[in-house]
């Protein structure tokens, strides 16, 4: 899919941050409730009291601002009132007032602070015992793990809110809840169950007389039917909210509504949003279900025009109430939008015109996350006219308009379907191709060193935000340990890789500055090569991984060789991207020899949260642990008495060993002990979801978040811990996004170093190259990265152990000094 239509894919999202863009996300039942008139629940003046208290001004004031799109100064209001509330002990007016701001909280992106304002709304509506207020609080707290991609959970509190609203027979209550339940269920992929619960949402939204909860129950009806791929039922479901909507007073639900509808006529005119797997085929069964009715994706593509002038109309109406109204966000999206409808009709000096007003309206009430959008787009569309300096200048804006929404942009384009990938790699890729480009046509050196460092700093914060978006937190942004510009050792090379979809790119830092190397190679070809390579190198029964791993070696190593050997570089860092973060680099092969023979190697996240000082040289204190008994689901292992046996030999230290391994000891000798080492011989796992990958303990699975907040008991310390090891970890073949977490491990752990495997094996071999890399690792002299080069080399020419499945796991995170 070309650029200007993968910008058709961004959509409002209408149960988080207006401003973020993602494809085609449902709109909130509370959404609807504040156009309708006001936040979902207003502070009751007490009986007798006849003109409202300071507090319940400021309430009033936060809907006003609220109302307007000024998010941050709403909550403002609100947390006075309820500062005031706790004030004149009003708990549940308290509770009232942190549900609103909460919901400010979460337009802008802040998910994470509204469900820790919600959780102390929780506690006051169960202080007062107000079943029907907790219900709320439960139904905000589903909308918000939603918003964070917690689908789960947002289940969960959705449903204990559900019957909590059931068992006193509040139906108003009922049709907000089953509203973003439907919106959780899409998320989920069940989407006939979305439109079932939609039905039921809209059937007593209309009962209850709310107009706008109705409206927005059949906007997201529609828009789940296009989901399944009912076309004409859509388009039918699509004309009535149409209706719906344009009968509402003008309001922020009328705005918002109206651009949904827009976007959702746009997909339709595509032929459906995106399937999962870009499959928009309709199997039999599909047809059995709806009756055969809808009709195919090609033929709403060749009613195109008709659906286009819907889609048109609609954005012009949104923009129309939004002019009445002063938002300027829905000014801004509206505009935006239609200029991506010119955008793909190719009239781009009209659409460059929509798409300016558009980012005015995002400056005018400081909405970054917008204003990125339209500078995106106004990049393309000065590209596609031949102005590419003025284009330049325009993805620097839009980069820098992005910079301080990358946690909230991950967050908050929870949508249909659609992963950070999909949202914001594009732009990374279009930058980094377009500067690269000029950097291969510069007239001089000094010149090209330019463009090479800009590409240097877009990759930069491609990694980053790319982990953001992983651990679902921004914490990895503040970890700014390292000036980009410092010079590395001069036996050192960082080495970007960098995939387009028609060549390989190898950006190398070194010493001596910044390179850029071309391979011919496409993206297709090099990710089936990682691919097949991963898979085989880890069957020590067969040889199949040499044809890719001489490949790939071709590709990534083969063109540095040279300029290596003559400027003397030994140690290789490798900071890769996709495919390339789940391969052993170490096993890698010339025909003659694997890389580790003449590498030692590491992998980074990023440069710049790699804190490459050396550390400090001494004898660390050990924390060692381990299970060799079956815990958890997971079986014992058997040669992990073995392994701590040998580098506590070395080291010394503390040993949590089987039923000792439980996580109240864990946390005591963290605390207690000047750790430096954690070394963990257990079952590890990386998944593809952050939250869901740990390591075993005997009386628990120990979770990434809480090993992370475990070690930031020792944040107390000068300096962090050194070296974080999981012997037994592993990471699934072909998933892209785990293996980002496991480039990840050491930052969020909160060390230095960390030292993991892809892949384990239960045999001696391990045990005796764990121990090895210690042993190295005593000598001052040797860098972490040399430490492990030396143990595998040793394993390799040992009888029997030259396969790399039985080494090649191994990979040094992060910190190689």
């Amino acid at each position: 899919m070309d650029f200007m239509n993968r910008m058709r894919q961004a959509r409002i999202p209408m149960t988080t941050c207006f401003g973020l863009a993602v494809r085609m996300v449902t709109l909130s039942a509370l959404s609807a409730l504040l156009i309708a008139g006001g936040p979902p629940v207003q502070a009751q003046t007490p009986v007798g009291t006849q003109v409202p208290s300071e507090a319940d001004r400021e309430m009033q004031e936060g809907k006003r601002r609220f109302t307007e799109g000024a998010f941050v100064e709403a909550a403002k209001h609100w947390t006075e009132a309820a500062w005031l509330f706790g004030e004149r002990l009003r708990p549940r007016e308290q509770s009232q007032a942190l549900i609103n701001v909460a919901h400010a909280y979460q337009q802008e992106g802040q998910v994470r602070r509204a469900q820790e304002t919600l959780q102390r709304a929780l506690a006051l509506s169960e202080q007062v015992g107000d079943r029907m207020l907790t219900a709320t609080v439960l139904g905000r707290l589903g909308v918000a793990s939603h918003s964070s991609g917690n689908h789960a959970q947002a289940a969960d509190h959705l449903t204990k809110a559900l019957t909590l609203a059931r068992e006193e027979k509040k139906p108003a209550l009922q049709a907000t809840l089953l509203n973003d339940l439907g919106n959780v269920l899409v998320s989920r992929y069940e989407t006939p169950e979305a439109i079932d619960v939609y039905a039921e949402s809209k059937h007593l939204a209309v009962q209850t007389k709310q107009p706008a909860l109705a409206a927005t129950a059949q906007v997201n009806w529609a828009m789940a039917l296009l989901e399944d791929q009912q076309f004409s039922e859509a388009e039918r479901a699509l004309e009535v909210a149409s209706k719906e909507v344009r009968a509402l007073e003008d309001s922020y639900a009328k705005s918002y509504g109206m651009l949904n509808i827009g976007l959702a006529y746009d997909d339709l005119r595509s032929g459906g949003p995106p399937r999962k797997g870009g499959s928009i085929e309709r199997t039999a069964e599909d047809g059995k279900r709806t009756g055969g009715k809808s009709q195919s994706a090609a033929s709403y593509k060749s009613a195109s025009a008709a659906l286009l002038k819907h889609a048109s109309d609609s954005f012009v109406t949104a923009a129309q109430v939004a002019t009445k109204l002063g938002d300027a966000r829905a000014q801004s999206y509206a505009w935006g939008y239609l200029g991506s409808l010119l955008e793909r009709e190719r009239r781009y000096s009209e659409a460059l015109d929509f798409t300016r007003k558009a980012s005015l309206a995002a400056q005018r009430i400081n909405a970054p996350e917008s204003l990125y959008l339209w500078q995106w787009q106004t990049a393309r569309l000065l590209k596609v006219s031949g102005k590419e300096d003025e284009a330049i200048g325009a993805y620097q804006r839009a980069m820098a308009a992005l910079k301080p929404i990358r946690y909230e942009y991950s967050v908050g384009y929870q949508g249909r379907h659609h992963s950070f990938r999909d949202q914001v790699a594009p732009f990374f890729t279009e930058v980094e191709d377009t500067l690269l480009r000029r950097a291969a046509t510069a007239n001089s050196a000094e010149q090209a060193q330019q463009w090479l460092v800009q590409v240097r700093d877009a990759v930069e914060s491609f990694r980053i935000a790319e982990l953001q978006d992983y651990f679902g937190d921004d914490c990895v942004s503040k970890i700014r340990v390292r000036n980009l510009d410092e010079p590395l050792p001069a036996n050192t090379a960082v080495v970007y890789p960098i995939i387009l979809p028609d060549r390989l790119e190898l950006l190398v830092n070194t010493a001596g500055g910044l390179r850029r190397y071309g391979v011919s190679v496409e993206a297709d070809r090099l990710t089936q090569e990682a691919r097949t390579f991963r898979k085989a190198v880890q069957d020590r029964r067969s040889q199949s991984f040499l044809p890719p791993a001489q490949a790939l070696y071709k590709w990534l190593v083969a063109p540095l060789q040279r300029d290596f050997l003559a400027m003397g570089v030994t140690t290789l860092v490798m900071v890769p991207e996709g495919p390339l973060r789940s391969i052993p680099i170490a096993a890698l092969h010339d025909g003659r020899h694997f890389v580790i023979d003449t590498f030692a190697l590491a992998v980074i996240p990023s440069m710049q949260l790699t804190d490459a000082r050396p550390p400090e040289r001494g004898r660390p204190q050990l924390l060692s642990m381990g299970l060799t008994e079956p815990a958890q689901g997971f079986s014992g292992l058997s040669h992990v008495t073995t392994e701590v046996q040998a580098i506590r030999a070395l080291y010394g230290g503390r040993l949590l060993m089987d039923t000792q391994l439980v996580l109240p000891a864990m946390e005591r000798e963290l605390k207690e002990q000047n750790v430096g080492i954690v070394h963990i011989a257990s079952h590890g796992v990386i998944d593809s979801n952050a939250r869901d990958s740990f390591f075993v303990a005997h009386d628990e699975k120990v979770f990434l978040d809480r090993l992370s907040q475990m070690v930031g008991l020792l944040q107390h310390r000068q300096t962090p811990i050194e070296l974080i090891a999981l012997s037994a970890s592993e990471t699934p073949v072909a998933d892209d996004r785990a293996a980002l977490g496991f480039t990840g491990l050491a930052v969020k752990a909160g060390a230095r170093s960390a030292l993991a495997t892809l892949w384990y094996r239960d045999d001696l071999a391990t045990s005796e190259l764990v121990a090895e890399f210690y042993r190295q690792l005593r000598d001052p002299s040797v860098t972490k990265a040399v430490a492990l080069q030396r143990a595998q080399q040793k394993l390799l020419l040992e009888a029997g152990h030259d396969h790399p499945s039985v080494w090649a796991g191994f990979v040094l995170l992060s910190n190689w000094m």
